[in-house]
């Protein structure tokens, strides 16, 4: 429920509190598909032996592209498989 000061303040700015509610739930819903999104991409580079750390950075930043990305690539050849 919100102050009825924010709905007259959001009021004045044109902006309606179901906009406002619709907008969270957007967000909410883009931070759990970027979670989501952001293991698999982990797991995928540890096992392609590339940085763990940059592709899950990069997954959280993009949602989905780092994911499609990691899983296309081909594993690195270590000196160990040679």
């Amino acid at each position: 429920m919100l102050d009825p000061d924010a709905v007259a303040l959001l009021g004045q700015l044109g902006i309606s509190p179901e906009m406002i509610e619709a907008s969270l739930s957007a967000l909410l819903f883009l931070t759990i598909l970027t979670v989501a999104t952001a293991i698999p991409t982990a797991v995928l580079a540890k096992r392609k032996g590339r940085s763990v750390t940059g592709w899950v950075i990069l997954a959280l930043s993009l949602p989905v592209v780092p994911l499609l990305l990691i899983w296309l690539l081909p594993k690195l050849d270590t000196p160990a498989r040679k």
